[in-house]
């Protein structure tokens, strides 16, 4: 029978960043979380979303503190509930030190599939401060046993028929704590539970990763002579039941189409995949996105866009905004850059920065939305957008840069900033999505909330100016995306069916290697600018754990490959050298694969999309004769 251990991990300290020392990622607001890991003979247990978090606590803004403070969870208790669902016991704090707002109190959650959890409230059982809850389900007594632990050690049981309030609070014998790691790397073991098969179907299907575990036989038949066919692709299979075609290239050297037979042809299934750092060419050398002579050449928030049949790639920059062009995905990253437009230095300016330019059609004429830094100064970054009437590689095609304003016109944001801002249309409508954030100008020390995630609609004609008031959707509410710094940015829209899924990057921009990407997700035709339309993943699809040699993974976007019709994401994320010492941002890009769940998969490497022994396939041709050579 399955079982689940559920954990959390050692979170003492502060993550090592040796390029900016004073920059602090607490390792508990992402390792005090719930962890969980499965196991087929309650031996060798496997930890799931990679030794990841998958339910961390929400922060709260409610307590004197513009950025909000951050929760995390400990002590992790799953069981029975009374309806046969689980039942999630653990306790609140405030980072490493104690929650005065769940003081003696259990942080109860239910689920349904140990994958989407509700929280059910707290439930009060001390004043003081507890530690290591219990909750067992009685459905002989209709109740539920608990049992918890107070600071020095001393263990308390007591009943609760609801798990909304106790009765018969007693002393009782402390329970042994487990010891054993499980073989999990700084594991801090909660307790394992069994599980159903069909439960474990699913919690793998959500949580575990996914790889190729077949392919299907491939049989075609053609009639003599044939010469509008198309030969199949392959169908490759994976271990959480999705499906993916490849394209093959077969082997036909030899056999006569004229000639009646059955025939077995070998082939070769084409899988691509772009090593990280994909290279980059930054010639001429005035137009290199970072001029650090200590810090290796780079490339942060590449976006490419497919517009009439070319790819075309920008990111973010210094004064000159750049585009790059190629015919196809492989070589537009070495294509020549392209000066589009220059933002003079005013008096005193050692340099401006574009950010994380993003090129948009709106009704078949070109846009590009980015952001402008003036002198370096992030706390001064405005979004832009500049319109193109002709061929985007000459300048002159190009308008100047127009503040985005609002309805009213005014500045989108003249208490804060506002960058990242991206454009998608559903159901007739155009929005615009960014990221905004409030600053207390004159402040000392200077006081800065939260980076949100915020939605308009637009004059589809004059897509810098808002239509709509914003509305914010998403704030940075868990550990993993307030790690050394609350943000929420980078949004960017895939569809998927009747789902809008919207991509978001999280945590420190500081300290690169902590960044990470979260999902939101909407159904479309929906009110998009109702916040409640909107649902937060809970952890985040996307980490430095996720694939190896790649730390720090962010700002995605995603862009069709026309030589395989497969989506591909684009992203950053950071390498570190030979010392593990966090270099620059570089580009990276794999295939986004669509899993049973129906959640984009953004893991898919390699090794994953396609098991080398599955490479070489035979396909049984049949040829037919036509029925006037029977």
């Amino acid at each position: 029978m399955p079982t689940i251990l559920c954990y959390t991990r050692q979170g003492d300290g502060v993550y090592p960043d040796h390029n900016y020392p004073g920059h602090i990622g607490y390792l508990c607001d992402l390792e005090h979380a719930l962890h969980l890991a499965i196991s087929e003979d309650s031996i060798s247990f496997k930890p799931l979303r990679n030794n990841t978090g998958i339910l961390f606590a929400k922060c709260t803004y409610d307590e004197g503190n513009p950025k909000g403070t951050t929760k995390t969870l400990i002590d992790p208790w799953l069981s029975r509930g009374s309806d046969g669902s689980f039942v999630l016991c653990m306790v609140r704090r405030n980072q490493n030190a104690p929650d005065t707002l769940s003081t003696g109190c259990m942080m109860i959650f239910t689920s349904k599939d140990l994958v989407q959890y509700q929280e059910h409230g707290f439930l009060k059982v001390s004043e003081k401060e507890i530690r290591h809850p219990r909750c067992v389900w009685h459905p002989e007594c209709c109740y539920y046993e608990l049992y918890w632990e107070n600071e020095q050690g001393q263990a308390f049981s007591a009943i609760s028929k609801d798990l909304s309030q106790i009765a018969e609070v007693k002393r009782c014998e402390a329970h042994r704590k487990k010891t054993e790691t499980y073989g999990i790397d700084k594991c801090i073991p909660g307790n394992t539970i069994n599980i159903s098969d069909e439960e474990a179907i699913r919690i793998r299907m959500y949580l575990d990763e996914i790889r190729n575990t077949s392919v299907d036989p491939v049989s075609y038949t053609i009639k003599t002579g044939a010469v509008n066919y198309t030969l199949p692709k392959a169908r490759c299979r994976y271990s959480d039941g999705s499906v993916h075609e490849k394209k093959v290239d077969w082997d036909l050297r030899g056999i006569s189409l004229d000639k009646p037979g059955v025939y077995e042809i070998p082939g070769i299934v084409q899988a691509k995949h772009w090593d990280f750092p994909i290279p980059l060419n930054f010639e001429p050398y005035d137009v290199h996105e970072i001029n650090d002579p200590n810090m290796d050449s780079g490339m942060s928030d590449p976006c490419v866009t497919l517009y009439k049949g070319k790819y075309y790639l920008s990111s973010t920059g210094n004064q000159n905004i750049v585009l790059r062009c190629a015919d196809t995905l492989e070589s537009v990253f070495s294509a020549e850059p392209v000066i589009i437009h220059h933002l003079p230095l005013q008096k005193g300016q050692d340099m401006n920065g574009t950010w994380a330019a993003e090129l948009h059609v709106i009704d078949e004429i070109p846009y590009l939305f980015t952001t402008i830094c003036p002198n370096g100064d992030w706390t001064q970054v405005k979004s832009v957008v500049l319109r193109a009437q002709g061929d985007l590689l000459d300048p002159a095609s190009w308008e100047m840069p127009r503040y985005c304003i609002k309805a009213n016109g005014e500045l989108l944001t003249e208490d804060g900033i506002s960058l990242d801002m991206t454009y998608f249309r559903d159901h007739d409508t155009d929005y615009v999505m960014w990221s905004g954030r409030r600053i207390h100008y004159g402040s000392n020390p200077l006081v800065i909330e939260p980076a949100n995630i915020y939605i308009a609609t637009i004059n589809p004609n004059a897509p810098w100016q808002l239509s709509s008031k914003p509305v914010c959707i998403l704030r940075p509410e868990f550990g993993w995306d307030r790690c050394e710094t609350e943000v929420e940015e980078a949004p960017y829209l895939l569809r998927h069916n009747d789902q809008l899924f919207v991509t978001v990057s999280g945590s420190s921009t500081g300290m690169s290697d902590l960044y990470c990407i979260g999902l939101l997700k909407a159904k479309s035709g929906t009110d998009l600018l109702n916040p409640e339309s909107w649902e937060m993943w809970p952890y985040p699809l996307l980490t430095k754990e996720s694939v190896p040699g790649e730390y720090g993974p962010g700002h995605s976007n995603f862009v069709k490959d026309l030589a395989t019709c497969d989506t591909i994401m684009v992203y950053h994320a950071v390498p570190h050298d030979r010392a593990d010492r966090t270099m620059f941002r570089h580009p990276a890009m794999r295939r986004l694969h669509w899993a049973s769940s129906g959640l984009p998969y953004l893991e898919m490497t390699p090794d994953r999309d396609l098991d080398p022994q599955f490479k070489h396939i035979k396909m049984t041709l049949t040829i037919q004769p036509k029925e006037d050579e029977i």
